[in-house]
């Protein structure tokens, strides 16, 4: 998920948006394909989704965006505007956060087992 939001957002600057037009892209297109991923690679709930569960999803994703956008401003601040690692470090705030927060908030259940057998 994290790589097709940065493919998105690195495509968004090559056609000209700017930082936080290329990035608020990325972040819409990306949101579906987050849900969709967590619920059944991530996390894996046994539980049927609900709309109390994408509500509580989509206030992670907002709180993690916050977070992603105060680190891309930071960077523009420090003199990265339209810089692709900016955008990296932004990127990787929101899903630090957004991991957490989703873990701990979205998909409280006992974590998944593991789909590899150790030996």
């Amino acid at each position: 998920n994290t790589a097709i939001g940065y493919a998105i957002i690195l495509s968004a600057l090559a056609f000209g948006l700017g930082d936080y037009s290329a990035n608020l892209a990325g972040f819409i297109l990306g949101f579906p394909i987050a849900y969709t991923l967590q619920r059944r690679w991530t996390f894996r709930p046994k539980s049927k989704a609900t709309i109390l569960e994408a509500a509580l999803f989509g206030l992670c994703f907002l709180t993690a965006f916050g977070a992603n956008l105060a680190v891309l401003t930071a960077g523009r601040r420090m003199g990265y505007e339209e810089n692709a690692l900016a955008q990296l470090a932004a990127i990787c705030a929101y899903s630090g956060v957004f991991y957490v927060l989703t873990r701990l908030i979205v998909f409280r259940g006992k974590a998944p087992e593991s789909r590899f057998q150790r030996n």
